[in-house]
């Protein structure tokens, strides 16, 4: 106790202090910073929601023409889709289900199909292209690269995100 009423004790206690409080304050800062650019996912979210829910409506008519395990393929991709944890993982999923849904349609035109069946799956292949082209030209990307160049990249955050656990923003590729 002696220690900490010396002008040495006083010292060490505020150098642990500054310490503490730079480190503190650097994760909450990079912390805050990439919360910033993973909101800016939320479109791309409901864009994958919309993506759910088209392949949904595929399912429907698909039901009428072909045998039940051959739509097993992308109801594995929609469960994938729906339960997905974190970016990356939802790139991968929805990755997925575009190649299981474009199988599916290409086998569903295949079929001998009603006009309006045949008017649907075109529908459903032209509205999950302009999905894959808003999600294609949204810029989270962009937003999660600079954030990781130009944020944690540059001195101090590099040396400060490392000693804090702070981790990138992850990339939806």
């Amino acid at each position: 106790m002696k220690f900490l009423k010396s002008y040495t004790g006083g010292l060490v206690v505020l150098a642990v202090v500054i310490v503490l409080s730079v480190l503190l304050g650097s994760h909450r800062s990079l912390v805050g910073e990439r919360a910033k650019v993973e909101a800016q996912f939320a479109p791309i979210a409901g864009d994958l929601q919309d993506c759910l829910d088209i392949t949904a409506n595929v399912l429907s008519v698909a039901e009428r023409y072909l045998e039940e395990s051959r739509l097993t393929a992308l109801e594995e991709s929609r469960n994938m889709l729906s339960d997905w944890h974190g970016v990356s993982s939802g790139y991968t999923a929805y990755t997925r289900l575009q190649e299981e849904a474009a199988a599916l349609l290409d086998e569903l035109e295949g079929c001998d199909l009603t006009d309006r069946d045949a008017e649907y799956v075109r529908g459903f292949r032209a509205d999950l292209a302009a999905e894959a082209d808003t999600i294609a030209r949204d810029g989270y990307n962009a937003a999660a690269e600079a954030f990781n160049r130009s944020v944690l990249g540059a001195f101090p955050a590099n040396l400060l995100g490392r000693l804090t656990f702070v981790a990138p923003a992850e990339l939806f590729e």
